[in-house]
């Protein structure tokens, strides 16, 4: 607007005073915007009179996430908006506490949702976790097949595996086993470390990484790491063991899990159902491979023009959401939430 005067001024020769009036312009806001920009002010600052308290955005954030939080409303937002009102607008509120609100209904939705592994072998997936013992913890690294159950390999040490051991004892499982489709795995350094991408590469395994604690992923993992722990514990009974012993222990609980009937297999054991599963090992081929990675790349772009943001973490969200769809679509998962299978593409037809 200041332009606008100054430029009907320059043309017209009239006065500031004559230019604002014949804009309906009130001529005591142009000099106070005039003012602000020969000093180098915004020309225009926030409603409402300026905060004079320091606002700690961390303890901030920590009190909106404790708030009651509804569909459209959270109770105890006029609370808080009076004990910080000297350090942040109530606009300025309502809106992070909107985005907190949204952010807890989305975590909830996760909660809600399910996936269920459908076929065996075509999906593996590793984790570390620490297992109690009555001397001192000790790591196991895990990995394990979705479809069947089957724990491919209960590795134990006194330190968390490294990249090298974690692809070094992947290598070892491709050739005994046959390569996974998909490899499932959080973002945990050894778990991405170069070695283990450069395997993948190799192998054309296509990787599938979730957040940490995500629990439509996570849960068939957490469940057999708790099953593994459960087991242990019943073969040591009251006794302490040296750690080459524990090793050894851990291995041989996850061999006889493997041999478990279950009823979520039908009756049969998880050795079993691998077993059936690796009558995809043909099938997948290294140009079958490419071929599902040139599917699952081309949904992943149109997801991402759908979700219209370039950021990393969109592409990643993106990328699991491609492979999801493409594994619904050939029927290796099914996706529930609150009991009800989901449809294919299922997020966006809710948009």
């Amino acid at each position: 607007m200041l332009t606008i005067v100054d430029d009907v001024v320059q043309r017209t020769k009239m006065s500031r005073r004559s230019a604002c009036e014949a804009l309906r312009l009130p001529y005591s806001s142009l000099m106070r915007w005039h003012h602000h920009r020969q000093a180098g002010a915004p020309l225009v600052g926030r409603p409402g009179p300026a905060k004079t308290e320091p606002l700690n955005q961390q303890v901030l954030m920590e009190n909106i996430r404790e708030l009651s939080h509804g569909q459209k409303r959270t109770r105890g937002t006029g609370a808080l908006q009076r004990q910080c009102r000297d350090a942040i607008s109530r606009r300025d509120l309502q809106a992070l506490v909107a985005s907190v609100r949204q952010e807890q209904r989305r975590e909830q939705a996760a909660l809600e949702r399910r996936v269920q592994w459908l076929e065996p072998w075509l999906v593996w997936s590793m984790d570390d976790t620490l297992l109690g013992t009555r001397s001192a913890g000790r790591y196991a690294h895990v990995v394990h097949d979705l479809g069947s159950r089957y724990t491919l390999k209960a590795l134990g040490g006194q330190k968390l595996a490294d990249g090298f051991t974690v692809a070094s004892n992947l290598e070892e499982l491709f050739e005994e086993y046959g390569a996974p489709l998909f490899l499932k795995r959080d973002n945990g350094g050894n778990l991405n470390h170069h070695a283990v991408t450069a395997l993948l590469d190799r192998y054309w395994v296509i990787a599938l990484n979730s957040p940490s604690h995500y629990p439509p992923y996570n849960g068939a993992m957490e469940h057999k790491q708790g099953e593994l722990q459960k087991h242990l514990e019943a073969r040591l009974g009251p006794w302490d063991v040296i750690p080459r012993v524990y090793d050894l222990e851990l291995e041989l609980s996850g061999h006889e899990l493997n041999h478990k009937q279950r009823a979520s297999l039908g009756g049969f054991t998880a050795c079993r159902a691998l077993e059936y599963g690796r009558c995809y090992g043909p099938y997948y081929d290294r140009r079958k491979r490419k071929e599902v990675f040139e599917q699952i790349k081309t949904l992943t772009v149109d997801i991402m023009a759908e979700l219209d943001d370039d950021s990393s973490t969109a592409a990643e969200t993106a990328w699991r959401w491609a492979v999801e769809t493409w594994m619904q679509q050939n029927h290796i998962i099914s996706v529930t939430q609150n009991g009800e299978v989901l449809p294919c593409f299922y997020r966006f037809q809710s948009h």
